[in-house]
């Protein structure tokens, strides 16, 4: 991999790796959740006495992401409030494409793969609404022509949580 900053034929950077992921580590909260076996009904009793001490079970914790099933994020949102009608177009695009991706970062945006049943739309706009995703930091393209890396402090499709995680671990493998 080269230092070098790589440019499109529109004069935007091109990333090897998600440019976003630290800001959406640190945006990121996480809870717990109680997991039991729901159905087992256990209790304590003292050996010494019989004493029926209380009642038992079996329980894990699991860290999950509170918002979870939230696709659009409250960064998401301010930043929609600012696109032009051609960026809300694209935004519109994006936004379809991604309910087919789950837990990835990355997605292929074309001019030619486009539903125009669903949005119509000319080429001069949907450039015009890339560039301008790209600029409001939605997308950021990757080096291979028509993927993108997606945000996933403003939007995500799956558990960001999970998705963050196990992106820093892969990370810092390749760190040491």
């Amino acid at each position: 991999m080269s230092t070098e900053i790589r440019k499109s034929r529109r004069g935007l950077q091109r990333y090897f790796k998600n440019p976003f992921i630290l800001s959406a580590s640190n945006n990121t909260k996480g809870g717990l959740r109680r997991i039991s076996t729901g159905n087992d009904k256990l209790m304590v009793v003292n050996e010494n006495t019989g004493e029926y001490l209380g009642g038992a079970g079996f329980f894990q914790y699991q860290e999950v992401d509170k918002t979870k099933f939230l696709k659009l994020y409250v960064n998401g949102v301010k930043a929609i409030t600012e696109l032009s009608s051609a960026g809300t177009k694209v935004f519109e695009i994006l936004y379809r494409a991604m309910q087919e991706q789950k837990d990835t970062d990355t997605i292929l945006m074309s001019y030619d793969i486009i539903d125009m049943k669903a949005v119509k739309i000319s080429r001069t706009t949907y450039f015009k609404g890339m560039k301008e995703l790209v600029e409001k930091k939605f997308i950021a393209e990757t080096m291979i022509q028509n993927y993108y890396f997606i945000n996933p402090d403003y939007m995500f499709n799956g558990d960001r949580l999970s998705f963050v995680k196990s992106y820093i671990m892969t990370e810092t493998k390749k760190i040491k």
